[in-house]
């Protein structure tokens, strides 16, 4: 597991790490059933304070990502394909709502296409 976090981005620590550990399950960079690194450890290594990890730990396993089995660990899963899945239903929809209201508002293609890469790239105001 390969996680950096800077203290000074706008994104809280423990919102970095959920972001980048969510990542490598959704890519298959993480395997089902893998242990992921101990929240104690991971503070160490990050230099943050365990109730950091534990609260992106949580929110993954709300998020339905990892599983915790009482005194072993936190492990990734079996069906992370299933909630990639439901992340791009949820995508979806919010494109197809995004376009309608872009024809409303009589946006062309290229002009949606150019929003959304600026929402992407966090240039969007």
């Amino acid at each position: 597991m390969n996680i950096h976090i800077s203290l000074q981005s706008e994104i809280p620590a423990y919102e970095q790490i959920k972001m980048q550990i969510k990542a490598q399950i959704l890519t298959g960079e993480l395997a089902p059933d893998q242990p992921l690194t101990s929240m104690r450890q991971l503070a160490r290594e990050l230099r943050v304070s365990v109730i950091t990890t534990t609260r992106a730990y949580g929110d993954l396993e709300a998020e339905g990502l990892i599983y915790m089995v009482q005194g072993r660990g936190c492990f990734v899963k079996g069906d992370a394909g299933m909630v990639r899945r439901q992340y791009l239903h949820a995508v979806d929809e919010a494109f197809r709502t995004a376009v309608e209201k872009g024809k409303a508002a009589g946006l062309s293609l290229a002009e949606l296409q150019e929003r959304l890469e600026e929402v992407f790239h966090g240039q969007c105001h």
